[in-house]
Protein backbone atom coordinates (compact mmCIF):
# COMPACT_ATOMS: atom_id res chain seq x y z
CA UNK A 1 0.00 0.00 0.00
CA UNK A 2 1.23 3.44 -0.51
CA UNK A 3 -0.12 7.17 -0.37
CA UNK A 4 0.77 10.69 -0.81
CA UNK A 5 -1.16 13.44 0.99
CA UNK A 6 -1.44 16.54 -0.07
CA UNK A 7 -3.87 20.31 0.30
CA UNK A 8 -6.74 20.08 -1.71
CA UNK A 9 -6.94 23.76 -1.86
CA UNK A 10 -3.35 24.09 -2.75
CA UNK A 11 -3.58 20.96 -5.67
CA UNK A 12 -6.99 21.81 -6.61
CA UNK A 13 -7.29 18.77 -8.50
CA UNK A 14 -10.41 17.44 -9.36
CA UNK A 15 -11.36 13.59 -10.73
CA UNK A 16 -12.43 15.14 -14.15
CA UNK A 17 -8.56 16.63 -13.91
CA UNK A 18 -6.65 14.06 -13.40
CA UNK A 19 -8.65 12.36 -16.25
CA UNK A 20 -7.49 15.07 -18.98
CA UNK A 21 -3.50 13.62 -17.25
CA UNK A 22 -2.09 12.08 -20.78
CA UNK A 23 0.90 9.75 -18.93
CA UNK A 24 -2.24 8.06 -16.79
CA UNK A 25 -4.65 7.11 -20.17
CA UNK A 26 -7.52 6.76 -17.84
CA UNK A 27 -11.15 5.64 -19.06
CA UNK A 28 -13.95 6.91 -17.25
CA UNK A 29 -16.38 3.53 -16.57
CA UNK A 30 -19.06 4.53 -14.12
CA UNK A 31 -20.08 7.63 -11.71
CA UNK A 32 -19.49 10.69 -13.83
CA UNK A 33 -21.56 12.65 -11.19
CA UNK A 34 -18.85 12.45 -9.04
CA UNK A 35 -16.33 13.98 -11.30
CA UNK A 36 -15.89 17.65 -9.90
CA UNK A 37 -14.82 15.42 -6.58
CA UNK A 38 -11.45 17.06 -5.26
CA UNK A 39 -8.21 14.28 -5.46
CA UNK A 40 -5.67 14.68 -2.23
CA UNK A 41 -3.54 11.65 -2.66
CA UNK A 42 -3.56 8.17 -4.16
CA UNK A 43 -4.08 4.79 -2.07
CA UNK A 44 -3.43 1.45 -3.83
CA UNK A 45 -5.06 -1.60 -1.84
CA UNK A 46 -6.27 -5.31 -1.96
CA UNK A 47 -8.46 -5.24 0.82
CA UNK A 48 -12.03 -5.34 0.66
CA UNK A 49 -12.47 -2.66 3.09
CA UNK A 50 -9.79 -0.13 3.14
CA UNK A 51 -12.54 2.60 4.65
CA UNK A 52 -10.20 2.31 7.71
CA UNK A 53 -7.06 3.76 5.88
CA UNK A 54 -8.86 6.12 4.02
CA UNK A 55 -8.80 10.00 5.25
CA UNK A 56 -10.90 11.44 2.12
CA UNK A 57 -10.46 12.65 -0.92
CA UNK A 58 -8.28 9.53 -2.31
CA UNK A 59 -7.89 7.82 -5.46
CA UNK A 60 -8.27 4.10 -4.62
CA UNK A 61 -6.35 2.09 -6.78
CA UNK A 62 -6.64 -1.81 -7.36
CA UNK A 63 -6.44 -4.57 -9.53
CA UNK A 64 -9.32 -6.50 -8.31
CA UNK A 65 -7.67 -9.50 -6.17
CA UNK A 66 -10.20 -9.39 -3.72
CA UNK A 67 -13.17 -8.79 -6.29
CA UNK A 68 -13.85 -12.39 -7.38
CA UNK A 69 -17.35 -12.38 -7.09
CA UNK A 70 -20.71 -9.43 -8.07
CA UNK A 71 -21.23 -9.20 -4.11
CA UNK A 72 -17.88 -8.28 -3.27
CA UNK A 73 -17.64 -5.90 -6.08
CA UNK A 74 -20.52 -4.02 -3.94
CA UNK A 75 -19.49 -4.34 -0.83
CA UNK A 76 -15.78 -2.74 -1.80
CA UNK A 77 -17.59 0.17 -3.69
CA UNK A 78 -19.73 0.79 -0.63
CA UNK A 79 -16.73 0.57 1.80
CA UNK A 80 -14.49 3.17 -0.89
CA UNK A 81 -17.54 5.45 -0.73
CA UNK A 82 -18.01 5.29 3.21
CA UNK A 83 -13.82 6.01 2.97
CA UNK A 84 -15.40 9.29 1.56
CA UNK A 85 -12.54 8.62 -1.53
CA UNK A 86 -13.12 10.44 -4.59
CA UNK A 87 -13.07 7.59 -6.80
CA UNK A 88 -11.33 4.13 -8.11
CA UNK A 89 -9.02 3.21 -10.25
CA UNK A 90 -8.97 -0.19 -11.65
CA UNK A 91 -6.02 -1.76 -12.90
CA UNK A 92 -6.59 -4.12 -16.14
CA UNK A 93 -4.81 -7.25 -17.38
CA UNK A 94 -3.32 -8.18 -13.84
CA UNK A 95 -6.38 -9.88 -12.28
CA UNK A 96 -9.37 -9.47 -15.00
CA UNK A 97 -9.28 -8.12 -18.59
CA UNK A 98 -11.85 -5.91 -18.03
CA UNK A 99 -13.43 -3.98 -15.31
CA UNK A 100 -16.34 -5.69 -13.53
CA UNK A 101 -19.78 -5.41 -14.31
CA UNK A 102 -21.06 -5.35 -10.75
CA UNK A 103 -18.11 -2.68 -9.73
CA UNK A 104 -19.16 -0.67 -12.41
CA UNK A 105 -23.03 -1.02 -11.92
CA UNK A 106 -22.48 0.39 -7.56
CA UNK A 107 -20.23 2.92 -8.59
CA UNK A 108 -22.93 4.36 -11.27
CA UNK A 109 -25.47 4.15 -8.47
CA UNK A 110 -23.27 5.69 -6.08
CA UNK A 111 -22.41 8.39 -8.15
CA UNK A 112 -18.55 7.39 -7.71
CA UNK A 113 -16.57 7.67 -10.59
CA UNK A 114 -14.86 4.25 -11.75
CA UNK A 115 -11.66 4.31 -14.04
CA UNK A 116 -9.70 2.13 -16.09
CA UNK A 117 -6.17 2.27 -15.70
CA UNK A 118 -4.46 0.33 -18.47
CA UNK A 119 -2.29 -2.78 -17.33
CA UNK A 120 1.17 -0.63 -18.45
CA UNK A 121 0.83 2.39 -16.17
CA UNK A 122 1.83 1.87 -12.75
CA UNK A 123 0.06 2.58 -9.64
CA UNK A 124 3.28 4.13 -8.15
CA UNK A 125 3.22 6.75 -10.88
CA UNK A 126 -0.10 7.50 -9.53
CA UNK A 127 1.53 9.06 -5.93
CA UNK A 128 5.09 10.04 -7.62
CA UNK A 129 2.90 12.49 -10.16
CA UNK A 130 0.63 13.90 -7.00
CA UNK A 131 4.14 14.00 -5.05
CA UNK A 132 5.45 16.46 -7.69
CA UNK A 133 2.36 18.30 -7.95
CA UNK A 134 2.45 19.06 -4.51
CA UNK A 135 5.90 20.36 -3.86
CA UNK A 136 5.72 22.55 -7.09
CA UNK A 137 2.36 24.08 -5.80
CA UNK A 138 3.99 23.81 -2.15
CA UNK A 139 6.98 26.40 -3.78
CA UNK A 140 4.84 28.11 -5.59
CA UNK A 141 2.69 28.79 -2.91
CA UNK A 142 5.51 29.80 -0.18
CA UNK A 143 7.02 32.31 -3.52
CA UNK A 144 3.15 33.96 -3.52
CA UNK A 145 3.32 34.63 0.59
CA UNK A 146 6.75 36.10 -0.13
CA UNK A 147 5.55 38.65 -1.70
CA UNK A 148 1.75 38.81 -0.35
CA UNK A 149 3.96 40.02 2.77
CA UNK A 150 6.00 42.62 0.61
CA UNK A 151 2.93 44.08 -1.11
CA UNK A 152 1.72 44.24 3.02
CA UNK A 153 4.92 45.89 3.49
CA UNK A 154 4.51 48.40 1.08
CA UNK A 155 0.69 49.15 1.41
CA UNK A 156 1.57 50.20 5.39
CA UNK A 157 4.33 52.32 4.78
CA UNK A 158 6.69 49.67 5.97
CA UNK A 159 8.95 49.44 2.41
CA UNK A 160 9.14 51.70 -0.42
CA UNK A 161 7.49 51.08 -3.39
CA UNK A 162 10.95 51.07 -5.16
CA UNK A 163 11.58 48.01 -3.32
CA UNK A 164 9.57 46.16 -5.85
CA UNK A 165 10.96 48.20 -9.61
CA UNK A 166 12.69 45.12 -10.33
CA UNK A 167 10.21 43.18 -10.20
CA UNK A 168 7.61 45.03 -11.86
CA UNK A 169 10.07 44.95 -14.64
CA UNK A 170 10.30 41.46 -14.93
CA UNK A 171 6.84 41.23 -14.96
CA UNK A 172 6.74 43.28 -18.18
CA UNK A 173 4.33 45.72 -16.43
CA UNK A 174 4.91 49.27 -17.29
CA UNK A 175 5.13 51.16 -14.52
CA UNK A 176 2.76 54.18 -15.81
CA UNK A 177 -0.45 52.90 -14.94
CA UNK A 178 0.04 50.06 -11.45
CA UNK A 179 -3.26 49.13 -10.42
CA UNK A 180 -3.52 46.85 -7.51
CA UNK A 181 -6.58 44.26 -7.49
CA UNK A 182 -7.60 42.02 -4.11
CA UNK A 183 -9.88 39.33 -4.28
CA UNK A 184 -9.95 36.39 -2.17
CA UNK A 185 -7.35 33.61 -2.71
CA UNK A 186 -10.74 30.77 -3.30
CA UNK A 187 -11.85 32.61 -6.06
CA UNK A 188 -8.62 32.27 -8.35
CA UNK A 189 -8.16 29.98 -11.08
CA UNK A 190 -5.23 27.28 -11.43
CA UNK A 191 -2.40 28.64 -12.99
CA UNK A 192 -3.68 32.05 -12.64
CA UNK A 193 -0.43 33.46 -13.56
CA UNK A 194 -0.29 32.51 -17.16
CA UNK A 195 -1.64 35.23 -19.76
CA UNK A 196 -2.30 37.51 -16.29
CA UNK A 197 1.12 39.70 -16.20
CA UNK A 198 1.19 41.26 -13.05
CA UNK A 199 2.62 40.88 -9.53
CA UNK A 200 0.79 38.46 -7.40
CA UNK A 201 0.64 37.93 -3.60
CA UNK A 202 -1.38 35.91 -0.94
CA UNK A 203 -1.95 37.56 2.82
CA UNK A 204 -4.15 35.76 5.13
CA UNK A 205 -6.61 34.51 2.48
CA UNK A 206 -6.37 37.47 0.24
CA UNK A 207 -4.62 37.65 -2.94
CA UNK A 208 -3.43 40.92 -4.40
CA UNK A 209 -2.36 41.31 -8.02
CA UNK A 210 -0.72 44.42 -9.28
CA UNK A 211 -1.33 44.85 -13.39
CA UNK A 212 -0.98 47.54 -15.75
CA UNK A 213 -4.98 49.38 -15.75
CA UNK A 214 -7.67 49.46 -14.06
CA UNK A 215 -9.74 48.09 -16.87
CA UNK A 216 -7.54 45.11 -17.10
CA UNK A 217 -7.99 44.49 -13.06
CA UNK A 218 -12.04 44.47 -13.59
CA UNK A 219 -11.84 42.25 -16.79
CA UNK A 220 -9.86 39.87 -14.47
CA UNK A 221 -11.91 39.92 -11.71
CA UNK A 222 -15.09 39.76 -13.67
CA UNK A 223 -13.85 36.56 -15.58
CA UNK A 224 -12.90 34.90 -11.62
CA UNK A 225 -16.81 35.65 -10.77
CA UNK A 226 -15.72 36.30 -6.99
CA UNK A 227 -16.21 39.74 -4.56
CA UNK A 228 -12.85 41.91 -6.02
CA UNK A 229 -11.76 45.31 -4.93
CA UNK A 230 -10.20 46.99 -7.40
CA UNK A 231 -7.69 50.43 -6.39
CA UNK A 232 -6.77 53.38 -8.45
CA UNK A 233 -4.08 53.59 -11.29
CA UNK A 234 -1.24 55.39 -11.20
CA UNK A 235 2.83 55.44 -11.03
CA UNK A 236 4.98 53.29 -8.52
CA UNK A 237 4.96 55.95 -5.93
CA UNK A 238 1.14 55.50 -6.55
CA UNK A 239 1.24 51.43 -5.41
CA UNK A 240 0.70 51.62 -1.71
CA UNK A 241 -2.29 53.71 -2.25
CA UNK A 242 -3.94 51.37 -5.17
CA UNK A 243 -2.94 48.52 -2.85
CA UNK A 244 -5.13 50.01 0.72
CA UNK A 245 -7.98 51.10 -1.62
CA UNK A 246 -8.25 47.38 -3.52
CA UNK A 247 -8.01 46.18 0.08
CA UNK A 248 -11.00 48.14 1.37
CA UNK A 249 -13.05 48.11 -1.77
CA UNK A 250 -12.47 43.80 -1.40
CA UNK A 251 -14.64 44.19 2.49
CA UNK A 252 -17.35 46.35 0.88
CA UNK A 253 -17.13 43.52 -2.77
CA UNK A 254 -17.85 40.75 0.28
CA UNK A 255 -20.89 42.59 1.60
CA UNK A 256 -21.99 43.77 -1.70
CA UNK A 257 -20.84 41.27 -4.22
CA UNK A 258 -19.14 42.21 -7.60
CA UNK A 259 -16.59 44.26 -8.30
CA UNK A 260 -16.20 46.87 -6.16
CA UNK A 261 -13.48 49.98 -7.51
CA UNK A 262 -11.59 52.66 -5.44
CA UNK A 263 -14.12 55.32 -7.12
CA UNK A 264 -17.25 53.82 -5.31
CA UNK A 265 -15.49 53.57 -1.53
CA UNK A 266 -16.36 57.60 -1.25
CA UNK A 267 -19.61 56.94 -1.30
CA UNK A 268 -22.20 57.21 1.59
CA UNK A 269 -23.65 53.11 1.10
CA UNK A 270 -19.83 52.22 1.83
CA UNK A 271 -19.52 54.67 5.01
CA UNK A 272 -22.03 52.76 6.34
CA UNK A 273 -21.28 49.80 5.19
CA UNK A 274 -17.90 50.03 7.72
CA UNK A 275 -19.50 51.39 10.21
CA UNK A 276 -20.11 48.41 13.44
CA UNK A 277 -23.63 47.53 13.65
CA UNK A 278 -23.58 48.70 16.87
CA UNK A 279 -23.25 52.09 16.50
CA UNK A 280 -26.03 52.20 14.22
CA UNK A 281 -28.68 50.92 16.44
CA UNK A 282 -29.98 54.15 18.33
CA UNK A 283 -30.03 55.33 14.43
CA UNK A 284 -32.85 52.41 14.16
CA UNK A 285 -34.29 52.70 17.99
CA UNK A 286 -34.69 56.17 17.47
CA UNK A 287 -35.56 56.98 14.40
CA UNK A 288 -36.32 54.20 12.09
CA UNK A 289 -38.41 51.80 14.32
CA UNK A 290 -40.26 54.36 15.74
CA UNK A 291 -41.60 55.76 12.59
CA UNK A 292 -42.31 52.24 11.87
CA UNK A 293 -44.21 51.98 14.35
CA UNK A 294 -46.05 54.70 13.81
CA UNK A 295 -47.56 53.55 10.31
CA UNK A 296 -48.25 49.80 11.96
CA UNK A 297 -50.42 51.45 14.30
CA UNK A 298 -52.05 54.69 12.08
CA UNK A 299 -51.83 53.07 8.71
CA UNK A 300 -49.44 55.50 7.93
CA UNK A 301 -47.13 56.43 5.14
CA UNK A 302 -44.32 58.31 6.82
CA UNK A 303 -41.65 56.04 6.43
CA UNK A 304 -42.42 56.22 2.46
CA UNK A 305 -42.65 60.09 2.78
CA UNK A 306 -39.16 60.15 4.43
CA UNK A 307 -37.78 57.67 1.79
CA UNK A 308 -39.00 59.74 -0.69
CA UNK A 309 -38.58 62.76 1.00
CA UNK A 310 -34.44 61.72 0.95
CA UNK A 311 -34.15 59.91 -2.22
CA UNK A 312 -34.88 64.32 -3.90
CA UNK A 313 -32.60 65.60 -2.26
CA UNK A 314 -34.71 67.60 0.47
CA UNK A 315 -37.01 68.92 -1.73
CA UNK A 316 -40.77 69.19 -0.90
CA UNK A 317 -41.78 69.89 -4.63
CA UNK A 318 -40.07 67.27 -6.23
CA UNK A 319 -40.87 64.89 -3.32
CA UNK A 320 -44.48 65.66 -3.36
CA UNK A 321 -44.84 65.16 -7.06
CA UNK A 322 -43.43 61.71 -6.35
CA UNK A 323 -45.54 60.64 -4.01
CA UNK A 324 -48.70 62.59 -6.52
CA UNK A 325 -49.32 64.54 -2.87
CA UNK A 326 -50.31 68.78 -2.21
CA UNK A 327 -47.08 70.43 -0.54
CA UNK A 328 -48.50 71.05 2.55
CA UNK A 329 -49.91 67.30 3.51
CA UNK A 330 -45.94 66.53 2.84
CA UNK A 331 -44.97 69.34 5.21
CA UNK A 332 -47.51 68.45 7.55
CA UNK A 333 -46.09 64.38 7.31
CA UNK A 334 -42.30 66.23 7.73
CA UNK A 335 -43.52 67.75 10.63
CA UNK A 336 -44.98 64.65 12.24
CA UNK A 337 -41.79 63.08 11.40
CA UNK A 338 -39.98 65.39 13.48
CA UNK A 339 -42.80 65.19 16.20
CA UNK A 340 -41.73 61.10 16.55
CA UNK A 341 -37.94 61.32 15.98
CA UNK A 342 -37.16 64.63 17.40
CA UNK A 343 -35.19 65.48 14.01
CA UNK A 344 -36.40 67.81 11.71
CA UNK A 345 -36.19 66.91 8.08
CA UNK A 346 -35.92 70.16 6.87
CA UNK A 347 -32.58 70.82 8.40
CA UNK A 348 -29.43 69.41 6.78
CA UNK A 349 -27.90 68.37 9.93
CA UNK A 350 -30.74 65.71 10.62
CA UNK A 351 -31.78 65.03 7.13
CA UNK A 352 -27.94 62.86 7.16
CA UNK A 353 -29.02 60.97 10.58
CA UNK A 354 -32.80 60.15 8.79
CA UNK A 355 -30.85 59.19 5.67
CA UNK A 356 -28.54 57.04 8.04
CA UNK A 357 -31.60 55.49 10.27
CA UNK A 358 -33.71 55.07 6.87
CA UNK A 359 -30.32 53.04 5.38
CA UNK A 360 -29.35 51.07 8.75
CA UNK A 361 -32.63 49.60 8.64
CA UNK A 362 -31.65 46.36 6.75
CA UNK A 363 -28.28 45.64 8.42
CA UNK A 364 -30.19 46.01 11.76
Amino acid sequence: MSAVTGEVRGLRLTVRDLLEVPRFRLRLVAGAAGLDRPVRWAHSTELLDPSSYLRGNEVVLTVGASLSDPGRCVEFARAVSAGNASAIGYGIGDVTAQVPRALAEECERLGLPLLEVPQEVPFPSFTEWLAERLAATREERHDREEMGRLLGLVRDGLALPEALRDRVERAGLSGETLVAMAVPVRVLPEGVDAGVGGLLGFEDGTAVLVVDGEERAVTLAKTWSGPAGVGSPGRLKHLPRSISEACTALESARRSGGVVRAADLATFQVLLERLDPEWLTPFVDQIARPLADHDVAHSGRLVETLRAFLATGGSVGAASRSLDLHPNTLRHRLSRIEAITGRNPLSFEDRIALAVAMRAVPRS
